[in-house]
């Protein structure tokens, strides 16, 4: 006889892994790294090991690979006791749901032996053992979606669906006349995907009589209720220790008043508040993780056009939570805080938080623990929840990971950033938004925490996109609109359940955050705005200047020349009201940092014509097309030298008050923080 084998040799023998005091080895049929039987040593029980398999193994073939590596003793039966006759007394076969066969389970039994379940899958033409990597899926699912597309072809509520651990169970319920299933292995096989089949169904659930079996039961019920299904346990009365259905004695209908008796209990009466109790207290106002424009425990939508600094104000408001200080003079509730993204990968993050420490005066160091950034760019399955056609929605292993994140860190504050890769459902959809949204509120009434849902508007300016169920949803509703001319975000408040409509907060870009006017030194909102005027005039000065030369209608640099450009665009609607002096300004900024220069516009006739234009290649040098001149010209003179006849003026503005970007969001990319944006310096 072996001697009692130890948790590493078992490992060894059968490729596995110790686990504090047991052992995790592949099932057979699965990949060496599976993990779904576990080996447990107890001395009470037959050959001192325990065996359970989680997905479709076979415990007593993992014990004779044991024994023939002389880790347990012989069958008793191979020392001279009589072997056990096997027979099976039930096979039972699992569909996909359109009647196909996916696998079975074969339930053998042997006179004085426990009994034995078995999964089969058919390969290579014979039926083999193990499920290896098959879908899970219900038993009987095609009787099951069946019943269920019947009752909605006839405008009827689906039926209740009754569950069991157990497929001979389920086969009894069904010889009832219920609609009934169950799980291969029972409670020691439950996945939690088997509940995205039960959305939006409800299910009753018998449970065996045992602590495993309620314990199970209560497993079932939650996972139903996470897919928007409802759920309730119905006990059967009068069942001995261990049993289930197969040994209760009441009828059909009998079951049927048992469950009409749960499912009123579960249901009614609605929740009412204790106005007695409630008389003697004060009642208490809604509270805020960001003053007067995120409740605590709500979802608040956060919308605005690209370029509007969205993503930037997100982690500005978390940074801030986390660091316990305010943001644009809003009181913001001290504690953890996440920022998510879809968008922006972790080198954008770093340097966003690097500069926004910097400015904010707080060391990155010090937020660690509290400020947790993540992003989930390249990512797939970031959807939170899934919608069939039929309209249900189930939630994702995107959101339980969310959910997990949320306890895990505690935090009160989550931006989510963005709704695009979020929701996948139909925009224009009210059941989809509706759905979608209310599992955010729930669970920021869970936790308590503020959420807050960053969105683009759609292309035709509304303040959101989509069905307008996204504003109906929730209870706090933001914009952020960007006057790119003056330089000024404006954060305003459309809708505010809990506070003053129409609130607002203005703000500008200044090294790398936002911040107030009010809160910028006189000194510097001075430079600002004479920047913001420069850039005004420059972009004012090039349209005109590109109407002109598409006209090919030439001007000069010359205040001498009856076409000197600043005089000429100044009387042109593309100026936006800037005179001479501000468009010569302009024209000697655009000269000196050379975005233009004197060379050839056009050609007339045989003629070829000189004037300002767009700094591009020398068509002396390079007689190809190029965006500034027609192709092929004549032989020409050289082109004169520009000779600025406007003063230049030391300290004139040469950078730009915030970065912008053509892809309609801030570019983060560029290594030196005074030219981290697309070169608009003027």
């Amino acid at each position: 006889m072996a001697s009692a084998p130890d948790l590493r040799s078992i490992a060894a023998a059968l490729g596995g892994e110790v686990s504090g005091n047991r052992v995790l080895v592949p099932t057979d049929g699965h990949s060496k790294r599976d993990r779904g039987t576990v080996i447990t040593l107890n001395p009470d029980a037959p050959d001192g090991v325990l065996v359970h398999s989680f997905n479709g193994g076979d415990a007593l073939a993992v014990k004779d690979e044991l024994r023939r590596h002389g880790l347990l003793p012989e069958r008793p039966e191979r020392q001279g006791m009589p072997k056990p006759q096997w027979r099976e007394t039930g096979c039972y076969e699992y569909d996909d749901g359109v009647g196909n066969t996916v696998y079975r389970t074969k339930r053998l039994e042997a006179t004085g032996h426990n009994k034995r379940f078995v999964a089969e899958r058919f390969e290579a033409g014979r039926w083999v053992n193990g499920l290896g990597a098959l879908p899970r899926v219900l038993y009987r699912l095609t009787d099951l979606q069946n019943a269920v597309a019947i009752a909605k072809d006839k405008a009827n509520e689906p039926p209740l669906v009754y569950f069991v651990e157990g497929e001979r169970k389920a086969d009894k319920l069904i010889s009832m006349g219920f609609v009934a299933t169950a799980i291969a292995f029972g409670a020691n096989g439950w996945q939690r995907e088997y509940a995205d089949a039960l959305a939006g169904l409800s299910v009753v659930v018998l449970p065996d009589n045992d602590d495993p079996g309620r314990k199970f039961a209560e497993t079932v019920k939650a996972a139903v209720e996470d897919v928007g299904g409802t759920a309730c346990i119905v006990d059967l009365p009068g069942l001995p220790a261990k049993g289930d259905i197969m040994d209760w004695n009441g009828t059909a209908d009998d079951l049927r008043t048992l469950t009409d008796k749960a499912l009123s209990g579960s249901l009614m009466p609605l929740p009412m508040l204790d106005l007695a109790a409630l008389a003697s207290r004060r009642a208490e106002p809604v509270r805020y993780v960001i003053e007067r424009i995120a409740p605590e425990g709500e979802v608040t939508l956060l919308y605005g056009p690209g370029s509007a600094g969205k993503s930037l104000l997100g982690q500005q408001f978390a940074t801030c939570a986390a660091a316990a200080i305010p943001c644009l003079g809003l009181s913001v509730a001290s504690g953890p805080a996440i920022y998510l993204t879809c968008e922006d990968d972790e080198n954008q993050l770093h340097w966003r938080q690097q500069h926004l420490c910097e400015a904010l005066g707080i060391e990155m160091s010090a937020l660690s623990g509290k400020l947790f950034l993540s992003s989930l760019r390249g990512e797939l399955g970031n959807e939170l929840a899934n919608f069939s056609g039929d309209g249900q929605m189930s939630l994702t292993p995107a959101y339980h990971r969310l959910v997990a994140t949320l306890h895990a860190t505690g935090a009160r504050l989550i931006i989510l950033d963005n709704v695009a890769h979020l929701f996948t459902g139909n925009e224009n959809d009210r059941g989809d938004v509706t759905r979608f949204v209310n599992v955010l509120n729930r669970l920021a009434m869970e936790t308590g925490a503020a959420i807050i849902l960053v969105g683009h508007p759609n292309k035709a300016g509304d303040e959101w996109s989509g069905s307008t169920a996204w504003n109906n949803a929730v209870r706090s509703r933001l914009w952020l609109e960007h006057d790119e001319e003056a330089d000024v975000r404006t954060l305003s408040l459309p809708k505010a359940n809990y506070s003053q409509k129409g609130d607002v907060v203005r703000f500008r870009w200044l090294d790398w955050a936002f911040v107030r006017d009010e809160d910028i030194p006189q000194d510097r909102r001075e430079a600002i705005d004479d920047v913001i005027r420069a850039n005004a005039q420059n972009a004012a000065f090039l349209a005109c200047l590109d109407i002109r030369n598409a006209q090919e209608r030439p001007v000069s640099e010359s205040p001498a020349s009856r076409t000197y450009a600043p005089k000429e665009f100044a009387a042109m609607d593309e100026a936006k009201g800037f005179k001479k002096p501000q468009l010569e300004a302009a024209m000697d900024r655009l000269f000196r940092n050379g975005e233009i220069e004197v060379g050839l516009v056009c050609r007339t006739g045989r003629k070829d014509r000189f004037g300002v234009r767009r700094v591009c290649a020398d068509l002396r040098a390079d007689p190809a097309p190029t965006p500034c001149a027609d192709p092929a010209p004549t032989p020409r003179r050289p082109a004169p030298p520009h000779t600025p006849y406007t003063t230049y003026r030391e300290g004139e503005a040469l950078g730009a008050a915030s970065p912008s970007s053509p892809d309609g969001e801030l570019d983060w990319s560029d290594s030196n923080s005074g030219a981290a944006w697309h070169d608009y310096a003027r």
